[in-house]
């Protein structure tokens, strides 16, 4: 039993001795203090995001070892860099060090021959960040113009929480592996491959860049006061846009937040109905159209893509739900094109009323080898609504054919042509025309020419 004390108590001092020493090994290690602000860069296309944060460090003259950690998060090691934003000048990062026996873990040692607080930044590239846009549209009761307010939703899984942040989002292709391969050919080397530590490093660079020049085009556009509501700005950058959230935002863990970035009220749209039976099936469809410019009471800024989702005032203080559609990258001074599906109350028919052949070829055998097919149709639209409509009728025909309409067409391509009619509210159009199919040795080439009708 007294063996089992003194063995306990040696066991014990030697345990304090080693904590003793690797106190003494830490003894001017300073964990890196709370950050004050941190900018989040986002970019979706290649899942990356850099970020930078601003803290108040206490220095003292000589070496300081600061020590960095992110543990848990989907920070590259590699790509953490700290800066000295105040007396930069008396402020040195000596060198940087892994420790074996903290994973996860840095530590800077820094030559100082400044002493007390002073302003640092410190900058890493994160994956796990991504944002998305949602758009809701809703028309009046007689569907000509529209409330449209867009919302970004901002995703953080990348397991870190980030409170109080600026929030940059990149709009657009930064063409990252164009940029990769130019800088490969520049250093004389061959393009490393894609999961390789050169790649990552290569790429890291290239996107700091791009984000540094988003970051500058931003620096000093307007903010609004304490008591203004929250509002994405817009800045034009010569290969995308950024969305910059005013003010800031807390992102919490495994949370999204979603942000107000469109607003536009009284925007005027068109409505056109399409037949297309190649591209939609035999009943024609209705779309809203409208522009993102000015005239629309948009245009400041591309759109980004996201699902935006129509409604209609019903005129009883409700909605009524007529679908949505992802909504694709829209340029300004681009059309905004949105499909609602078919119609019941607009019906088209074509139907053929007569066919005949002459110009007939033989050949030695005197045989049948060619001949035109004269064929004469009748296109019907009927309304059943109470206003007019526009609507589009396109058609696709195969082989040589010859195309003669009574109402204005155009060719679309070298095998489609498009008629384009108005109808008025409970009413009827017609459109005829006929065709003159070249068959057999007598068609010379693929596709549809349009003729006069006399």
């Amino acid at each position: 039993m007294v063996r089992f004390t003194v063995s306990s108590i040696l066991v014990v001092g030697l345990l304090f001795i080693a904590d003793s020493n690797a106190a003494a090994k830490n003894i001017d290690l300073v964990t890196l203090p709370n950050r004050d602000t941190v900018q989040l860069t986002i970019y979706n296309s290649e899942d990356i995001t850099l970020a930078k944060e601003i803290r108040s460090v206490t220095l003292k003259r000589g070496n300081n070892r600061l020590q960095f950690s992110w543990a848990g998060t989907l920070i590259d090691p590699t790509s953490v860099e700290f800066r000295p934003l105040e007396h930069a000048d008396q402020i040195d990062v000596a060198d940087t060090v892994f420790p074996g026996q903290k994973p996860q873990h840095l530590i800077w040692n820094i030559e100082s021959k400044y002493e007390g607080q002073a302003l640092v930044e410190v900058s890493y590239f994160t994956s796990g960040l991504t944002w998305q846009m949602d758009y809701v549209a809703t028309s009046d009761v007689n569907e000509t113009q529209m409330k449209f307010r867009g919302h970004v939703r901002v995703f953080n899984n990348s397991g870190e929480e980030y409170e109080n942040a600026e929030i940059r989002l990149i709009v657009g292709k930064i063409n990252l592996v164009e940029k990769i391969t130019d800088l490969a050919r520049r250093q004389g080397i061959d393009m490393p491959a894609t999961e390789t530590a050169k790649y990552k490093g290569m790429k890291e660079l290239e996107a700091k860049k791009a984000f540094e020049k988003a970051a500058f085009a931003a620096f000093g556009s307007g903010k609004g006061g304490a008591t203004d509501a929250k509002k994405v700005v817009k800045e034009g950058l010569s290969e995308y846009f950024m969305f910059s959230v005013e003010g800031s935002e807390t992102i919490a863990i495994g949370w999204s937040k979603r942000m107000p970035a469109v607003s536009a009220d009284g925007v005027a749209f068109d409505i056109v109905y399409r037949l297309r039976s190649y591209q939609y099936g035999p009943r024609p469809v209705r779309f809203f159209i409208w522009r993102n410019d000015a005239e629309h009471s948009l245009g400041e800024s591309p759109l980004p893509d996201g699902i935006v989702r129509m409604f209609r005032e019903n005129g009883h203080d409700g909605l009524s739900y007529l679908g949505q559609q992802l909504l694709r990258y829209v340029p300004i001074q681009s059309d905004i094109e949105v499909n609602l599906g078919t119609d019941d109350l607009v019906i088209v028919e074509q139907r053929k009323t007569k066919t005949r052949r002459n110009n007939f070829q033989f050949d030695r055998r005197n045989l049948v080898a060619g001949w035109d097919e004269h064929q004469d149709w009748i296109g019907e639209v009927r309304n059943y609504h109470a206003k007019a409509i526009a609507i589009e009728v396109r058609l696709q025909l195969a082989g040589d054919v010859e195309l003669t309409p009574t109402s204005p067409t155009t060719s679309f391509d070298f095998r489609t042509v498009e008629t384009k009619l108005q109808t008025d509210p409970r009413d009827n159009s017609v459109f005829p025309f006929t065709t003159v199919i070249h068959q057999g040795t007598n068609a010379k080439q693929n596709r549809v020419m349009l003729r006069r009708s006399n």
